[in-house]
């Protein structure tokens, strides 16, 4: 599995264990933005344990995710137009979570939830398709630097 994975973004074998892991915690950042709409539903259920703090989930690049984007994934694909958009995207999807947790601790529950099935579920999407799109171009470079 290190090996397609590792291939899927040009990573020699030889590499250390560690690049390697970076490119699983992209999937696995997928899937942590992923379960942020679950996480939030239940923060405004009140059936959260986290004290969610919206100073800190407009933060782009805490997660895992955001890390990369701002350091190996600047570095690999900063000149490409769809990481580019992903940089983009990303922060502004941080941007409606923490619009999301705002609005219910301020009282406003009702706006919280629009939020959160209107503007945060587009932006999820964006930010997942951005991902999609980088991927695509890295697999389609792969195939044809291995065809040569």
């Amino acid at each position: 599995m290190f090996e397609k994975l590792a291939a899927v973004f040009g990573l020699k074998q030889h590499q250390q264990e560690e690049e390697i892991t970076q490119v699983i915690n992209i999937y696995d950042a997928v899937l942590a933005h992923s379960a942020w709409k679950k996480r939030l539903l239940e923060f405004l259920e009140g059936r959260s344990k986290e004290d969610l703090n919206p100073g800190n989930i407009c933060v782009d690049y805490l997660c895992v995710l955001g890390k990369w984007i701002h350091s190996d994934g600047k570095i690999r694909f900063g000149d490409q137009p769809e990481f580019i958009k992903l940089v983009e995207e990303h922060a502004k999807f941080h941007q409606h979570a923490a619009k999301v947790v705002e609005a219910h601790k301020v009282g406003d529950t009702d706006r919280a939830m629009e939020i959160l099935a209107g503007s945060f579920d587009d932006q999820s999407r964006k930010t997942v398709n951005c991902l999609t799109k980088l991927n695509t171009i890295v697999e389609e470079h792969n195939r044809k630097t291995a065809a040569q």
